[in-house]
């Protein structure tokens, strides 16, 4: 599943983006405004006051003066000063060169919603958000080089500047592989603390509890702590926070961050390769508990699982399992474990011990 992208450029307001912007505008009121399409309207004409200018420019060109005096409410100087009229073969030309504009905008999201990826030709400029649905995993290429990879049910926005380049994960888990550039480090900021590097491979996650774990596969990288009094948009400046107090980790360390301590452990190889095999679809257990294994089943699946024992809680599952395949999960549980399971619902999967488990624990 491809992720949904979404491209905001504020510092960008000149004349191509805004005339991509009013054309749109013209488009819609050619099929005819919503209640909220309206609303949207009167929004994007106060926030600027060019916006009106234009449409009301590009509106003569059209033809469409009449919809916007219907529209005076919105609009409400759409039926005052007409601008002088502009030669028909003119407004032939705007209009063929508007639709142009959207034609071509529509085509490369598109595009790119099919892909999953974005490269930015300027990446001094604009806000990427990239997002995965439950059971979803997208690999993005960032203009500079760096490769991140989404996990299930996640969401990242990508800022870069002449400065710094900056990863905000604002849920979910990332790995990222981070083109070296040590006049421009790459920071990754997640629930209030930010994690910097110039060029390694490492990943971040969130879990709901808002602990951040970080694991280094390669190079090393620098975490800051939250200053006090801060908030969540002030995480965005990771110079300042990189003063206070950073804690180091390299290669094979991993960290959980938030949890009141800040232990670095370090990982085997196969440990590594166990904790990252999500990249590639698997997910492997090693004799987690059961409650530990359907809990990350149940990330990348809409499916919730209910444990009826408390002692079933306990039992240690190993195995490789497909990210998303409920039925061959709950296949080799009933296979493997003695666990049982039925289907409550479409959503409920409930899992207990089978009659032989049961004999084995009275015994």
């Amino acid at each position: 599943m491809v992720s949904k992208i979404y491209r905001f450029d504020p510092e960008l307001k000149g004349s191509d983006q805004l005339f991509v912007e009013t054309s749109a505008w013209m488009a819609k009121m050619d099929k005819g405004l919503s209640d909220e399409d309206a609303e949207a309207l009167s929004t994007w004409m106060a926030a600027d006051p060019r916006n009106q200018k234009q449409l009301l420019a590009m509106a003569q060109m059209w033809d469409k003066m009449d919809a916007l005096a219907r529209l005076s409410e919105v609009f409400p100087h759409a039926s005052g000063a007409v601008p002088q009229p502009v030669p028909r073969v003119f407004r032939r030309f705007a209009m063929a060169a508007s639709l142009s504009v959207i034609l071509v905008v529509g085509i490369a999201g598109a595009l790119l919603n099919q892909t999953g990826d974005a490269s930015f030709s300027n990446p001094a400029s604009g806000t990427t958000i990239y997002e995965t649905a439950i059971g979803g995993t997208s690999t993005i290429k960032l203009g500079d080089g760096s490769v991140i990879t989404l996990n299930t049910n996640s969401r990242a926005s990508v800022v870069f500047s002449a400065q710094q380049r900056i990863v905000q994960l604002e849920w979910g888990e990332l790995h990222i592989d981070v083109a070296h550039d040590p006049t421009r480090p790459l920071s990754v900021i997640a629930a209030g603390r930010t994690v910097q590097a110039v060029g390694t491979s490492f990943s971040v996650r969130i879990d709901d509890s808002q602990r951040v774990e970080v694991l280094v596969a390669d190079g090393r990288v620098k975490i800051g702590g939250r200053e006090p009094g801060t908030t969540d948009s002030d995480q965005l400046r990771p110079a300042r926070e990189m003063a206070n107090q950073p804690l180091f980790i390299s290669q094979a360390e991993r960290v959980v961050l938030n949890s009141g301590e800040e232990a670095v452990e370090v990982l085997e190889p196969e440990e590594i390769e166990v904790q990252l095999s999500w990249r590639s679809g698997n997910l492997i257990f090693r004799g987690e508990s059961l409650a530990t294994a359907v809990t990350e089943v149940g990330r990348y699946t809409s499916v919730e699982f209910v444990i009826q024992e408390e002692a079933l809680r306990r039992v240690r599952v190993a195995g490789l399992f497909k990210t998303g395949d409920v039925s061959g999960f709950l296949s080799s549980l009933e296979a493997n474990f003695d666990i049982v399971y039925k289907r409550a619902d479409d959503e409920t999967v409930v899992l207990s011990a089978a009659e032989s488990r049961l004999l084995d624990s009275v015994n």
